[in-house]
């Protein structure tokens, strides 16, 4: 069972959120905040998976609590769930390593999806959001290197290449006759050797030096 956490102001919109989450299956939320000290406070005595983060917020914002999230809890996956769509927002949350972007103008029953692609493949950003994404990693401003030199394998090329057009474990498993768990041994391998924080920061540098193809973000 998932463990969801949600952290909004806006509490018709948090309520209205929790109760679309209970009729999802294998999934249930743990915590409910209005605002970072809310949150943060809460996360002291309960455990959650997935943290379900609006940016727009009262005492903290949500790349402040971004910050203290990762900082205290860094195994929370981190998914935006904000108004906001601007390239800046979207490179800036990037940047703080958090594994999805979901806009509120996004259909409810995509929700569900996100979470559990965020869950399986270390990531997930809407399919609306494809194009600012490319424009993002196409900015010589923007880094997203290891720091070191990076030579992926061909089984991990494989996997980063699957992964990148949305394909699940299980999916990729069946395609490289090999097991899911060995998938995602392979994921976890790809961010620890090349120091990667998530498989979106691997895909993302993979498209950078042109490694994979962009049309592979298309497919997802």
């Amino acid at each position: 069972m998932l463990q969801i956490a949600i952290a909004d102001d806006h509490t018709l919109f948090r309520k209205s959120l929790r109760l679309l989450i209970g009729t999802f299956d294998q999934m249930t939320v743990v915590v409910e905040a209005g605002n970072g000290i809310e949150l943060l406070k809460k996360l002291e005595t309960t455990s959650a998976d997935i943290l379900l983060l609006d940016l727009q917020m009262p005492e903290m914002d949500g790349f402040e609590i971004c910050i203290k999230v990762k900082q205290l809890y860094p195994e929370i996956k981190i998914l935006i769930l904000t108004q906001m769509d601007e390239m800046e927002a979207i490179t800036k949350a990037m940047k703080m390593g958090v594994q999805g972007y979901f806009t509120k103008n996004t259909p409810p029953n995509e929700l569900e999806n996100a979470i559990l692609k965020m869950h399986d493949n270390g990531f997930y950003f809407e399919k609306d959001l494809t194009s600012i994404i490319k424009e993002i990693q196409k900015n010589p401003s923007f880094k997203f290197d290891p720091g070191k030199e990076v030579i992926f394998t061909a089984r991990e090329l494989e996997v980063i290449e699957l992964t990148a057009m949305g394909l699940k474990a299980k999916e990729i498993s069946e395609k490289l006759f090999i097991s899911t768990k060995t998938v995602n041994a392979h994921k976890q391998n790809i961010q620890q050797k090349y120091g990667f924080e998530t498989m979106m920061a691997a895909i993302l540098y993979s498209i950078h030096h042109q490694i994979i193809d962009l049309k592979d973000l298309d497919e997802k």
